[in-house]
C-alpha cells in the first residue's frame, strides 16, 4: 500500500472512531433526557418517548456493527437513518440542554 493509501485508510478509521464516540455519547444523552421526561410525561408525551425509545433501541444495539459492515450493504445505511432521526430529535427537542453536544445536530 502506498503513503497516499495509508493515509487514507488511517483517516476513515479516525472518522470511524469519531462517529462511534458521538454515536454512544448520542445513545447516553437520549436515554438520560428519557428517564427524565418520563417521570412527568403525560399520557401523549410518555407515547412518543415509547417510540423514540424503541428507535433508540434499534440504533443503540446495532450502530457499532453498522461501521464494520461494507458500504454497498443496506445494513449501514438503514443505521445511519436512525442515527440522523434521533439527531434531529436530540436537536429539537434538547438542544437547550447543558449536556447537548453540538456534533449531535444533524
Amino acid at each position: 500500500m502506498d503513503e497516499q493509501g495509508s493515509s487514507l485508510k488511517f483517516q476513515m478509521i479516525m472518522q470511524n472512531e469519531a462517529t462511534l464516540d458521538r454515536d454512544r455519547a448520542l445513545v447516553a444523552f437520549m436515554q438520560a433526557r428519557i428517564s427524565e421526561r418520563a417521570e412527568t410525561a403525560d399520557k401523549d408525551e410518555r407515547r412518543l418517548l415509547v417510540g423514540v425509545d424503541r428507535v433508540l433501541q434499534e440504533f443503540s444495539a446495532n450502530f457499532e456493527r453498522a461501521v464494520l459492515a461494507e458500504r454497498d450493504d443496506y445494513f449501514p445505511g438503514q443505521i445511519d437513518a436512525l442515527g440522523w432521526s434521533l439527531r434531529c430529535t436530540a436537536f429539537a427537542a434538547f438542544s437547550e440542554h447543558p449536556d447537548f453536544r453540538m456534533d449531535f445536530k444533524p
